[in-house]
């Protein structure tokens, strides 16, 4: 797998990993702040367990427990494509292939076939990724297992210095390679190949994607490959990782005798050390695409990344935390302005613009005329103050899951030490930073650091559109001339609009509970209120401070005639742009800021409700909330003409490019031609109305008894009976029940064969699709699972590892029971135009296998491993029974079937499985549906 050269993040988005490391935006040291405390360097995590071998291979320990009975392994090399020659291009990645292909313990596809009868999936768990500086392979593993977890060891260390690298994999996987990068042509990595110079400074960098040249890769050699794999895959610049269940001591045993006898080289090559560094100097490109949709203006502001070693540079990346959220609150409703860290060291903090070819200058200087307010004018206390209170909330609530945040997020920041130097200091020091260093932080730091944002050297243009829209692509003189005009013009001071009312204008009348009664096996609370809504209570200590719910009613878009399709889906978001109760939107947030809990409601083609979480104390303001969006949401014209403003931004951006189209293909197509799924344009978006989409909203939620709220979480059931009974038992009720209406947006019977003939790159994408009516069964919905995940393993050891046909064949089932029992296999893959006739004869000869002789043995065993290790690790997460208990209502089945689910694993077998196939899987109903470059169809 390869990383990108650039990770793109929104600084408003950083929240959702629970602040368990500030230094995953540590991108910013370039602003020399005041600091009140004294700087003393940052010390590594006392939870986390380090150590250096005398051959320099290093290794972190620490025991964590969440998820239980698991272990997370990482082995991480310092090499990546940055330290290829021009003849290696492309080796690095090409080593982490040939690293699955056999190594001393495990030859040939060994390693994997061992692994995967252990539950370990290949791709979602095991897995590996290639980067310009690193090559990091991940192993999650069950740590009960001892022979397992010894094995997984030994993978680590044959992985670390004793992959088999020979000719005839190497040829083999050649194939593989090239159909990988074949996948990746298209109009994105287009534009990373013409723009990473410009990103990285003409550096390094800029010459070494990962993915390496299509040259290098036809011909390089196993000895090449191998020369690479001895010179930098050498315990000087590896270690392991180990995060979970585990004995730390004895793994540290383990390891040590796993481990201290790899030799370096005796004539070690140095490990150079490169770095895009600043210039001050400007850049400016055109990127002109005839897949790109629109104009698209991107002006690039740089910084060179800091180190995180200090206190100091604690409270530096503290402050620029805090601004990133205030710059995108003022943002919140069109986020124009993003912050991107860019490999090789730097940082930049970019304006983003979409427009029609008459609209650009206008649309950029609405977005620079806020970023001067912001730079001349400064933020307000306010701001300030709720961005800090907001911060020390979320790392308070990190720290108090201090012990139950899982290894796979715990294991990132060791990562990040070993590769960079950057220090880890856990989440029990970075609360005690949080609460030090926020109190001193100042509006005029605040102030301060963004005019050093804002600069005009270091600053790059990049201008992107299409052939037919070049004549209207601006040069760099007329965008500076735009940006230089906005500070010519009248700024208006910002405006903080804060309200100081109650969310709800009357207190609610409550309900009352006519039914409450356990579900003892399933560990639930069954209540009933007294306007028919139903709720569903499952108290767990998976989290200690989190509940999760969803409400939810059938009907959805599904009841709105076809002329109000788009009004009924987008109906949700119009209220959410909108407000509730006393408060428009950008109140509402203002209001909630510092509340730990996330209310969405939703409509969606078959169902509406309402998706949430919260903290313990939070819980009556999130359902309060709740209350608001039902019984008092509003409509607001303007915040829904800035809605419909993004629409068509979105429309523009859109590509026209043969991914797309044959998407949108698809879709048409597998919706029996519906007017519902057919692609958005601008007429059709003229279809989308305010008074209309309100009114859907409300009659969708006008009816509690038609709706189930289930709650997950570490909750009071004594607590949570009045606030149902206050929020959700005062909801009004009709009575009505509306259910589901089927409007044939169904996989259409009979057999179907359309080609789409579009672009000019030579790759070809097939879809192959079965459907039909499927007698819904708990043992029928195990059995055709099992058939798909079967099926997966097969296509992708004959189409990948035996052809070498394809990157990777994608199987999916879709299972539905409402409105009529139907199912769906689609099977998908990209290819060169040349083998698409033979690879669907492939996969069609693999499914007939399965309707007539079943999966093997093998295959199947790997698939109720894999299903046994999700049990396992499902029943103790919130979000698996949320997600459980909400698809056992909405498909009317048994709460407790979920512990049947082992026996009837068990009872699983080849026959079954083949029975299945041969009864549902007919070739009668069958779709093929083929994408392939313009110039073949002359």
């Amino acid at each position: 797998m390869i990383r990108n050269h650039l990770t793109l993040f929104k600084i408003n988005m950083l929240l959702r990993y629970k602040f368990l490391s500030l230094l995953a935006v540590a991108c910013c040291g370039f602003f020399a702040c005041k600091t009140q405390m004294a700087d003393q360097p940052l010390l590594l995590d006392p939870e986390l367990r380090t150590g250096k071998l005398p051959n320099g291979f290093t290794y972190y320990i620490r025991r964590n427990k969440t998820p239980q009975k698991r272990v997370m392994m990482y082995l991480a090399v310092k090499a990546g494509s940055i330290l290829e020659t021009d003849q290696q291009r492309g080796v690095a990645h090409f080593v982490e292939h040939m690293s699955f292909n056999g190594t001393k313990h495990f030859p040939k596809k060994e390693l994997s076939n061992y692994l995967e009868k252990s539950g370990v999936r290949f791709g979602a768990d095991l897995n590996a990724n290639t980067g310009p500086d690193e090559t990091v392979y991940q192993l999650p593993l069950p740590s009960d297992n001892p022979e397992l977890l010894a094995n997984g060891l030994q993978i680590m260390r044959d992985w670390a210095q004793e992959a088999n690298i020979e000719a005839e994999d190497v040829a083999r996987e050649r194939h593989v390679i090239l159909e990988e990068k074949r996948y990746r042509q298209g109009l994105q990595q287009r534009y990373e190949e013409q723009s990473i110079p410009v990103y990285t400074n003409q550096s390094r960098y800029s010459s070494r994607l990962p993915i390496g040249t299509e040259p290098v890769l036809q011909k390089v050699t196993a000895e090449q490959i191998r020369s690479f794999y001895k010179d930098w895959y050498r315990p000087n610049l590896e270690a392991i990782l180990v995060v979970g269940d585990i004995d730390v001591d004895q793994m540290e045993k383990d390891i040590k005798a796993k481990f201290s006898d790899l030799k370096n080289p005796v004539k070690e090559k140095e490990r150079p050390a490169y770095r895009a560094t600043l210039t001050g100097k400007n850049q400016y490109m055109q990127f002109i695409d005839p897949e790109w949709g629109g104009i698209a203006v991107e002006v690039v502001m740089k910084q060179q990344q800091s180190r995180m070693l200090s206190t100091s540079d604690y409270r530096n990346n503290l402050m620029k935390t805090l601004l990133s959220q205030m710059i995108s609150a003022r943002f919140r409703q069109m986020p124009f302005v993003s912050f991107t860290s860019i490999t090789g060291g730097l940082m930049s903090m970019s304006v983003n613009v979409n427009s029609k070819p008459a609209e650009t200058g206008p649309a950029l200087q609405s977005v620079w005329l806020e970023l001067r307010r912001m730079e001349e004018q400064g933020f307000t206390a306010a701001e300030l103050e709720r961005v800090k209170k907001n911060h020390q909330e979320k790392m308070a609530e990190a720290w108090k899951e201090k012990d139950k945040t899982s290894s796979e997020t715990l294991i990132r920041p060791y990562l990040t030490h070993f590769l960079t130097g950057d220090i880890a200091p856990g989440i029990t020091r970075e609360n005690e930073l949080t609460t030090e260093l926020l109190p001193e932080i100042s509006l005029s730091e605040i102030n301060d650091l963004m005019k050093a944002y804002v600069k005009d050297t270091d600053r790059d243009i990049i201008v992107k559109g299409s052939e037919e829209n070049k004549a209207f692509l601006p040069d760099e003189a007329t965008i500076l001339g735009w940006i230089e005009a906005v500070y010519t013009a009248p700024l208006t001071p910002f405006v903080d609009d804060v309200q100081d009312l109650p969310l709800l204008s009357d207190t609610p009348k409550p309900g009352r509970i006519t039914v409450d009664e356990p579900v003892e096996k399933a560990g639930l609370q069954k209540i009933t209120l007294s306007n028919g809504l139903n709720v569903l209570l499952k108290k767990t200590d998976f989290q200690n401070d989190q509940v999760l719910f969803k409400g939810f009613a059938e009907g959805g878009a599904s009841l709105s005639d076809d002329a109000d399709y788009l009004s009924a889906l987008n109906a949700a978001n119009v209220v959410v742009a909108s407000g509730a109760g006393n408060y428009n939107a950008q109140q509402l947030s203002k209001y909630l800021s510092g509340r730990q809990l996330q209310v969405s409601p939703f409509i969606n083609d078959t169902y509406q409700g309402f998706g949430g979480s919260s903290t313990k104390a939070e819980l009556s303001t999130a359902l309060e909330v709740v209350h608001a969006y039902v019984t008092a949401p509003r409509k607001d014209q303007e915040a829904f003409n800035i809605l419909m403003s993004r629409s068509k931004d979105q429309l523009l951006n859109r590509s026209n490019g043969p991914a797309q189209v044959f998407s949108d293909t698809v879709a048409l197509v597998l919706g029996n031609n519906h007017i519902r799924r057919r692609p958005q344009t601008m007429k059709s978006l003229e279809s989308l109305q305010l008074d209309k989409a309100y009114e859907i909203y409300k009659k969708r939620f006008a009816d509690a008894s038609a709706f189930t709220f289930v709650f997950v979480g570490n909750m009071d059931l004594e607590t949570m009976r009045p606030l149902l009974e206050k929020y959700l038992g005062s909801l009004p009720s009709t009575g009505a029940k509306e259910q589901i209406r089927d409007v044939g947006i169904n996989i259409p019977p009979g057999r179907i064969t359309k080609t789409v003939y579009n672009g000019a790159v030579q790759k070809s994408s097939v879809l192959l699709a079965y459907s039909g009516a499927f007698d819904y069964t708990f043992d029928h919905t195990i059995q055709m699972n099992a058939l798909a995940d079967a099926l997966k393993i097969s296509l992708t050891e004959r189409l990948r590892d035996q052809e070498g046909g394809t990157y990777t064949p994608n199987v999916q089932m879709t299972l539905s029971r409402y409105p009529k029992s139907r199912f769906g296999l689609l099977i998908s893959f990209d290819c060169a135009v040349q083998n698409v006739e033979k690879l669907i004869a492939s996969a069609q000869d693999e499914l007939d296998k399965m309707r007539k002789t079943g999966p093997s043995e093998e295959h199947l065993q790997k698939f109720k491993a894999a299903r046994r290790i999700g049990l396992q690790t499902g029943s103790t997460n919130n979000e698996f029974w949320l997600d459980y208990l909400t698809g056992q209502v909405m498909n009317k089945e048994s709460l407790t079937q979920f512990f049947d689910y082992g026996a009837a694993l068990n009872q699983l077998s080849v026959k079954s499985v083949q029975q299945a196939a041969a009864n549902f899987i007919q070739d009668k109903n069958y779709v093929r549906l083929v994408l392939m470059p313009e110039k073949t169809n002359h």
